[in-house]
């Protein structure tokens, strides 16, 4: 008996050394396998940098094959300018720019600038690929040629340029590696050409090399820099070195930058070459870049690559709502503006919102304005969710250096469930400071007091959602003039708005927003403000594109002071752009 034992557990025993030894040879037979599956395809390297651009200059990244790269890049003026010009804010420099990939490795660009009049061309073509596996390259190269011609006319004082003067170019050899994925480094030779040079003593070619770097902060955040070193014999009289440093945000979509140079202009000319200001002196432009990519064809995959789009994300806002009794409506619009105007939302508690909005001149400027490019107006705001119902917030317009301050609070939110409520209410205020210097009434007699400065608003925001597609929102309003140009006008001008949101895809829509001024309560000459807008939402993002007939962006000005109309081109092109933080963790729907 005790002998049956023995050959059985003997058996069992190496049965399971058998299986064991078994498990064993199949995972070093499966890691052998993997192994070679690795060494016998190539590993393209991705993502050495964000995107095709780092802060003025390009980065090694070429566009994928049937993508559009709209970039947009903007540098107000110097630091050391002081308060009054609010540290360069009223002025500003912008380029407009369209990059699109011919294939994976070729790309090509144009762009223009409001810097001198410029407009410039790019191809650029990825030589080598870093990579590791069956092809083991080291680093990436990607070969660069520009062109850029100024068009400001009288550019040379005592001097008409002829065209072929105006003509620059560059060539570039990028030169970049990604040593860690928090990591990458980039060397950049550079040759910059003029076909005219100040003077006979300077080369036509001006020969420099830069360096580059990015550094991973988080999962969608990045530290940037950017140096180029002028070559000895190879710069124009007193110019400097540019130099940069970037912080750059990645939602979905968008790749938004925020940098500090000393270089004004944003072609390889320009900030190569002619950077004038220095960082010791203050002489620093503060800007921000903004990269937003369209799908023109559907790209193939590049090996290893799985997509997933932010907005392919499911949402879970809804979800939240089921379990609430009181079903809240949400989401009556996307943000808390809606063109020029507020909407009826209000920020959760604890949510910081950054806003830009930029509007430029008017479209009938004509060409060379560029169609209104080069006549610019900005405003940068800042809101704060206080509580889900209470919302402060102010910002400061270049456009007549306008500041402003408002107080917003959603009085009813529309719902449905055990308590109906068919409509949003939201009561706004507004204070309206104008500080532009030497502002004299329409009759040019008097100067104006510092209590003349002084405008106010009053709205009430009356909302409904009727469904997922289509959102509108009444907005009866009073501005309140302390001082008004003649005695037969009013000092309080009454308007009612409307504006209208309509859901075109899951993540955009079309907006549109009008104001008609009450008859007797208008000043002369002034028009109905109409605004139709774009507007694409990207993670904490929301990105608009509008045309309005108004230059200003405050109450006051864009209801009650706009003088263009669009039956004769007044119109204006713009954006907004509005990024949410979370300051503190918001209190949920239930809480509401």
């Amino acid at each position: 008996m005790f002998s049956k034992k023995i050959i059985i557990l003997s058996v069992l025993v190496a049965i399971f050394v058998r299986v064991s030894a078994q498990d064993v040879n199949l995972d070093s037979l499966l890691d052998v396998e993997m192994n070679k599956k690795v060494k016998s395809e190539t590993q393209l390297t991705e993502a050495t940098f964000k995107t095709s651009r780092l802060i003025n200059g390009h980065t090694v990244e070429t566009t994928q094959k049937g993508v559009l790269d709209f970039k947009l890049a903007h540098r107000f003026g110097t630091l050391n300018e002081g308060f009054y010009e609010i540290w360069g804010l009223d002025q500003a420099s912008m380029r407009i720019g369209l990059d699109y990939g011919i294939t994976n490795r070729l790309t090509v660009g144009a762009g223009r600038s409001t810097f001198e009049k410029q407009y410039d061309g790019f191809l650029k073509y990825r030589l080598l690929w870093q990579s590791t596996g069956k092809t083991n390259i080291p680093v990436s190269v990607t070969l660069l040629s520009s062109m850029m011609v100024k068009t400001l006319k009288d550019s040379i004082e005592h001097k008409q340029l002829e065209t072929k003067d105006r003509f620059y170019f560059a060539y570039q050899a990028l030169i970049a590696r990604k040593f860690s994925t928090n990591f990458s480094l980039q060397v950049m030779p550079t040759l910059v050409h003029y076909n005219l040079v100040p003077t006979s003593d300077l080369p036509n070619n001006l020969i420099s090399i830069g360096v580059a770097g990015r550094i991973k902060l988080s999962k969608r955040t990045s530290l940037t820099a950017e140096y180029y070193y002028q070559l000895p014999g190879n710069k124009l009289p007193g110019t400097y070195n540019s130099f940069s440093l970037g912080y750059e945000i990645e939602t979905g979509g968008h790749v938004f930058q925020l940098n500090l140079t000393n270089s004004t202009g944003m072609t390889e000319r320009t900030f190569i070459n002619e950077t004038t200001g220095q960082w010791k002196k203050g002489d620093i432009h503060f800007g921000f870049n903004i990269s937003r990519v369209f799908t023109v064809q559907k790209p193939k995959a590049l090996p290893g690559e799985a997509v997933s789009p932010e907005w392919a994300k499911p949402e879970t806002a809804s979800a939240a709502t089921d379990s609430i009794k009181r079903k809240l409506t949400i989401g009556t619009f996307r943000s808390i503006r809606l063109i020029n105007g507020h909407t009826v939302e209000t920020l959760p508690g604890g949510v910081l919102n950054v806003n830009i909005s930029h509007r430029f001149g008017a479209i009938n400027t004509g060409l060379y304005e560029f169609f209104g490019l080069d006549n610019a107006s900005v405003r940068l705001g800042m809101d704060y969710g206080l509580t889900n119902r209470l919302t402060i917030g102010g910002g400061r317009s270049s456009y007549e250096k306008e500041y402003d301050g408002y107080l917003k609070y959603k009085l009813l939110r529309q719902q449905t469930g055990e308590r109906k409520m068919p409509v949003s209410l939201s009561l706004y205020s507004s204070i309206m400071l104008q500080t532009l210097k030497n502002v004299k009434t329409a009759a040019d007699t008097i100067q104006k007091q510092s209590s003349d400065r002084y405008t106010f608003a009053f709205q009430a925001i009356l909302a409904r959602k009727f469904n997922n597609s289509i959102s509108m929102q009444l907005m009866p309003t009073m501005v309140h003039y302390n001082i008004v140009p003649t005695s037969d006008i009013p000092n309080d001008l009454y308007s009612v708005g409307a504006g209208l949101k309509l859901k075109v895809t899951k993540m955009s829509s079309l907006t549109f927003e009008y104001y008609y001024q009450l008859p007797g309560r208008k000043l002369p000459d002034t028009y109905n403000s109409f605004s139709i807008g774009y507007e694409i939402e990207t993670g904490g993002h929301v990105f608009q594109v509008h045309v309005t007939n108004s230059t200003g962006m405050t109450e006051r000005t864009y209801i009650t002071n706009t003088y263009s109309q669009w039956d004769d081109g007044g119109v204006h092109v713009g954006f907004n752009i509005s990024r949410v933080f979370t300051v503190r963790k918001p209190k949920n729907l239930s809480n509401l």
